[in-house]
C-alpha cells in the first residue's frame, strides 16, 4: 500500500476517533494538541476536528509506511473499544 493511501486512511479513522466525543471533550483535545490556553468558543466542533487533523498530519506525513499501518490499527482499535 503506498503512503498517500494510507495517510487517506489516517485521516478517516481519525475523524471517526474525534467524531465519537462531544464538544467539551474535543476542546480538552485541541487546547492538549494546540497547548492553547484559551477555548476554541469560536470554533464548532467540526472545525475543531479538521484543525486537529491537519495539524497532526503534518507530523504523520514523517512516518514510515509501516509506523501508519500501526497507527491507524490502533486507532481503529480505539474507535472499536469506545
Amino acid at each position: 500500500m503506498k503512503k498517500k493511501d494510507l495517510l487517506q486512511d489516517w485521516e478517516i479513522v481519525q475523524q471517526e476517533y474525534y467524531e465519537q466525543f462531544n464538544r467539551s471533550a474535543v476542546e480538552r483535545l485541541y487546547i492538549e494538541w494546540f497547548d492553547d490556553n484559551e477555548y476554541p468558543s469560536d470554533m464548532n466542533k467540526d472545525e475543531m476536528i479538521k484543525e486537529l487533523i491537519e495539524s497532526e498530519l503534518d507530523f504523520r506525513k514523517d512516518d514510515t509506511i509501516e509506523e501508519l499501518k500501526e497507527t491507524i490499527e490502533h486507532i481503529e482499535k480505539l474507535n472499536f473499544n469506545n
